[in-house]
């Protein structure tokens, strides 16, 4: 009878043995099973992003950054033996220079280096015969500030300045933040480091007229306003060309009289608004119409739609009513979508007129790398990274701001209009 029992017990440890070894092999088959899945799908997933970032790829190809270009109608066939000039004017919009920036800047031994922001694209600007800018920080004695009463250290304005700006603008809402006295100083630092400067009352001249290429070049200056106007004194107020017709109309007046071309920088508009207001509107209208060739603005912070229309005299009239930023430490993502124009001018060899022939972009971005970043801040071109990107380098930036990219670029085109 034990034999027996032994017998049953050894045939049904077999068996259990059988079924667990057929569970087991069945578990590896079912696992293998879903791994060739998972890897099927995430090969599939792979070869959908490649196509995708492909498609993507051909879309930045066909985007065209050109805004007006002269037609064959507008150029005159001459049979002059005086060739035609062309003059090549780039612009950005403010330059500021916020609290996280001056962070980032400071070195251990208390000074600052701002070079590496700029160093990426310094070289789409230098080529140009002059590069403008505005100015919307002050170089005094005061504290830094990035906020507020905005005051920024030396380094900075030597940093924009090797960055390929040439003239700048310092007629803005803080140019007052320290008073006349303050603009003075900030003046003459500019000066004093190669900056040409406009947008000031301090002297008697208040129109600056370069001379390029044989042609004269009239730049004017002008704010809505200052902050906490209210506390000004006179004297304050009448240092810095603010805006008001009777002004604008004399200096464009002179203007007209001693330059072939005229370029007004207003600082104008609404914070962050995509959309000139109706002032901006009036203002350019009020412009064009007493002589203004070129109308570059700024102080939105973001960028806003461009134009080109015919004068009485049906002259080209460009208008960017908003350049946004050239660099800061704004947050607001659409702040950090900005660009460089270039403007293209022609001095016709017949008859020495000077003509708008090209108008153009290249789309830039301010990066934040992120607080623990050795470099935080830099300004990167938009489209040749994101092109990169799409070719197969997505070790330039990752899939996060490569999206951030394209949709900056998709802003731009819409804003602009083209």
């Amino acid at each position: 009878m034990s034999r027996n029992r032994r017998n049953k017990r050894s045939e049904g440890k077999r068996i259990t043995d059988y079924i667990s070894f057929k569970t087991f092999i069945i578990s590896i088959i079912v696992l293998a099973l879903i791994i060739i899945a998972c890897v099927g799908i995430i090969r599939y997933r792979n070869m959908q992003d490649i196509e995708v970032l492909a498609r993507q790829r051909e879309e930045l190809d066909k985007q065209i950054e050109e805004i007006f270009n002269e037609t064959e109608k507008n150029i005159i066939n001459s049979n002059s033996n005086k060739p035609d000039s062309i003059i090549r004017i780039s612009a950005v919009g403010d330059i500021l220079c916020g609290s996280e920036m001056l962070e980032d800047a400071h070195q251990k031994d208390d000074t600052y280096t701002f070079d590496y922001m700029f160093q990426n694209i310094t070289s789409y600007i230098k080529k140009s015969d002059i590069v403008l800018g505005t100015m919307e920080t002050n170089f005094t004695n005061n504290p830094y500030s990035g906020y507020g009463n905005r005051n920024s250290p030396k380094e900075f304005g030597n940093a924009v300045k090797n960055s390929g700006i040439n003239l700048v603008s310092i007629s803005t809402n803080h140019s007052l933040d320290y008073g006349s006295n303050g603009l003075k100083t900030t003046k003459e630092y500019l000066q004093e480091i190669g900056f040409s400067t406009v947008g000031d009352r301090l002297e008697k001249e208040t129109v600056n007229i370069q001379t390029i290429k044989g042609a004269k070049i009239a730049f004017l200056s002008y704010t809505y306003g200052v902050e906490d106007s209210s506390s000004k004194g006179k004297k304050d107020l009448e240092s810095l060309n603010i805006f008001n017709e009777k002004i604008a109309k004399e200096d464009l007046k002179y203007a007209k009289e001693n330059a072939d071309y005229i370029f007004v920088i207003m600082h104008w508009g609404d914070d962050y608004a995509t959309r000139p207001s109706k002032d901006q509107e009036k203002i350019a209208d009020f412009l064009v119409e007493n002589g203004a060739n070129v109308i570059l603005g700024n102080h939105p912070a973001v960028i806003q739609p461009m134009e080109v229309r015919e004068n009485e005299n049906n002259e080209n009239v460009f208008i960017a009513y908003s350049l946004g930023n050239y660099i800061s430490s704004i947050s607001y993502e659409a702040s950090k979508v900005e660009l460089v124009l270039n403007i293209e001018l022609r001095k016709r060899g017949e008859d020495g007129k000077v003509v708008l022939s090209k108008v153009d972009y290249t789309p830039i971005y301010v990066l934040d790398n992120g607080e623990k970043a050795q470099n935080r801040y830099e300004l990167i071109d938009m489209k040749g990274v994101a092109k990169e990107y799409a070719g197969g380098n997505t070790k330039i930036v990752d899939k996060k701001t490569y999206n951030k990219l394209l949709d900056g670029l998709k802003l731009l085109k819409e804003v602009i209009g083209r």
